[in-house]
């Protein structure tokens, strides 16, 4: 597990997360009931959500778990899919597992949430 040393902000009015965008190389499995149904690799993740490339296709609001080696499974829902990728929010935004596998790509302890202002400011607590 790697992270590549970049971030990404948007400004994009339709973008819907919470917390920095961290670029990731994770590879991760999906199941969904229960069921083990591929592969795929975590592009982005944050608190609130990633990106999961994968030959997979499920439909929006799909509920499924990607278990993340080391740190185990987090419950997600699809929000958007695209050929050979599909975006994902955590169901437990900001729980310990996520934030722990982001200060680890990172190598920096409180990265999750240094850029929200909304976590900044105490409106969201972990």
């Amino acid at each position: 597990m790697h992270a590549i040393a970049s971030t990404e902000r948007f400004s994009d009015p339709m973008e819907h997360r919470w917390g920095q965008r961290i670029t990731v190389d994770v590879p991760v499995r999906l199941a969904v009931g229960g069921r083990t149904l591929g592969r795929g690799l975590l592009r982005n993740a944050s608190i609130s959500g990633a990106l999961i490339e994968t030959a997979l296709e499920l439909p929006v609001f799909s509920n499924l778990v990607v278990s993340v080696p080391t740190l185990g499974d987090l419950a997600a829902s699809i929000v958007r899919c695209a050929p050979g990728r599909f975006a994902v929010e955590w169901r437990d935004m900001a729980c310990p597992s996520i934030v722990a596998l982001l200060e680890r790509v990172t190598g920096q302890r409180g990265i999750a949430l240094v850029e929200d202002d909304a976590f900044a400011n105490g409106r969201v607590s972990c």
